[in-house]
């Protein structure tokens, strides 16, 4: 018997919606051949935490990059097997774009556990 995490989470956790848009590593758009083109966005059920732990955010500030906004997101539903770090998120009620920093993905038991950083605009 293999552990499903599908319906693990249930309407006590405050859910989101989730509007991922991943990039392929390219495409020919009007008879050229352009890079990291995006792929039709998707929506998901997701739960948003901030990001608690104090090595999980030395490690993201370890990039030079300044963290204003981190966030741990829980995807509930959809193809969580194409969830990569190379994705970046938009969700209802939160202004701003997240890129995706880090991803403990697990199909096979539909879980997908992400770390996400709003970008600066």
């Amino acid at each position: 018997m293999s552990l499903d995490v599908i319906g693990f989470i249930d309407d006590t956790f405050e859910s989101n919606i989730g509007t991922r848009t991943s990039y392929s590593n390219g495409a020919y758009v009007e008879g050229k051949w352009v890079q990291n083109t995006p792929n039709a966005p998707t929506t998901h059920r997701v739960n948003l935490q901030p990001v608690t732990d104090g090595k999980e955010i030395a490690f993201l500030e370890l990039g030079g990059e300044r963290i204003s906004d981190a966030r741990v997101v829980y995807v509930n539903d959809g193809l969580v097997g194409s969830i990569s770090q190379s994705d970046t998120w938009e969700f209802s009620d939160i202004d701003g774009v997240f890129k995706t920093v880090k991803v403990d993905n697990r199909p096979s038991r539909n879980y997908a556990r992400l770390v996400v950083v709003r970008e600066d605009p």
